[in-house]
């Protein structure tokens, strides 16, 4: 198995101020074709920094990847240093100009003369055809060894993984065999879930990861013998079924917008605490108009009673964050929309407005498929973003359980 380690560069993901997602990405990626990172260090922009990590992981390492740096600002120092490092003078391309200049000229856009820079390659480098920016990322071999430099934007940085960095490392080494599955839950905590899967034993040649996410909790099997493997996922999914809502790249909304499209239902949502959210997470996969009708974000109790005819009796009685609120939520956004689905949904986000009675975290869900409606109550912790994301999610699942 080769040595694979990774060098992050950029001083503002040590600042706090950018989440590394390229070192997720790039792990994520190499474990799903059998690879895997060793090692993952970030750095500063500088170049006594720079140089000294690239001395250290090309010792040590097989492959060298790194990221960040490539642009053409007086801060991007990547490939100077890279150049400075393996002793290669930075060279013009031609090739690479004429595809940053025809860029530019489709945009009809002035070039910076700054950008200029990013035509300059150290010598005896293949470059990497970057489709969404300027900077071409770096491949070098020496000693049987190699280097690949990409740029930190990830929207440039993830192709570039996927159709040069991966085939190439496919194409060149044989790896064992590998086998790798996730397996989605929701509705139950890490620790039972662990505690109920405690009888399973891990060997050398499986192994078993959990990945709490928010209010979600990912099983990562992984290992090299087939048959162990796949015993392993079947006495996880005997034993935990019920809390299984998909597998590997699902997502909630996903699977939801999946199941309204192949049974043809329509939906509309009133939305409180959410304000919106649940309409978003739909809207973000192509084809949401197929069955989404609309929504309402009724927010104030005034909302309530002139979009969503919620009685102005129910809300004096029990309140706006209630099961007697989400059922006339309910019957007022299917009387609008006359759809065939709905979802109703009214919290206490906080981290104000909570009482001993309705504490913050309170959460009212209620769907309606086909007239029929089913409420549930329930409790989520955490700030008031993430409250309002567990709602939305709640929402969707309850759906998706269901339709």
């Amino acid at each position: 198995m080769k040595k694979i380690g990774l060098i992050t560069i950029g001083t503002e993901i040590l600042l706090g101020k950018t989440v590394n997602t390229n070192q997720t990405f790039i792990g994520n990626e190499l474990t799903k074709i059998g690879f895997q990172l060793d090692e993952s260090i970030t750095i500063k922009d500088d170049n006594k920094t720079i140089l000294g990590a690239f001395e250290r992981m090309c010792r040590e390492f097989d492959i060298v990847i790194s990221t960040g740096g490539l642009g053409p600002t007086n801060d991007d120092i990547t490939k100077k240093c890279i150049a400075k490092f393996f002793k290669k003078n930075l060279k013009f391309r031609e090739e690479i100009w004429r595809k940053i200049e025809k860029s530019y000229t489709q945009k009809n856009m002035e070039i910076p003369k700054i950008v200029r820079t990013q035509a300059e390659v150290p010598e005896d480098f293949i470059t990497i055809e970057n489709n969404f920016g300027t900077a071409p990322g770096l491949h070098f071999k020496e000693k049987g060894k190699h280097f690949f430099a990409f740029p930190g934007v990830p929207s440039e940085m993830k192709p570039m993984v996927k159709n040069y960095l991966l085939p190439f490392l496919k194409n060149k080494y044989r790896n064992r065999s590998f086998y790798l599955k996730t397996i989605r839950t929701f509705g139950i905590r890490e620790a039972v879930l662990a505690e109920k899967l405690d009888y399973i034993n891990e060997s050398k040649n499986v192994k078993i990861a959990f990945l709490p996410q928010l209010g979600k909790v990912d099983i990562r099997v992984y290992g090299s013998n087939k048959h162990e493997f796949h015993f392993t996922i079947r006495e996880i999914k005997k034993k935990i079924k019920k809390f299984i809502y998909g597998y590997d790249d699902d997502t909630i909304p996903k699977l939801c917008h999946e199941k309204l499209i192949k049974r043809k239902k329509t939906l509309a949502i009133a939305e409180s605490c959410t304000g919106g959210l649940i309409q978003n997470l739909f809207t973000n996969h192509s084809g949401s108009s197929k069955y989404l009708l609309g929504g309402i974000v009724s927010y104030s109790n005034n909302a309530k009673m002139k979009l969503l005819n919620v009685r102005e009796k129910t809300l004096q009685k029990f309140g706006a964050v209630s099961s007697q609120t989400i059922e006339e939520m309910l019957k007022g956004v299917k009387k609008r929309f006359q759809c065939d689905c709905a979802i109703a949904v009214s919290g206490i986000a906080g981290p104000t407005g909570g009482s001993e009675q309705k504490p913050v975290g309170l959460v009212f869900i209620g769907i309606n498929i086909d007239g029929k409606n089913i409420i549930r109550e329930y409790h989520l912790s955490g700030d008031r973003m993430q409250i309002k994301k567990k709602a939305a999610m709640s929402a969707i699942h309850l759906l998706l359980k269901n339709i």
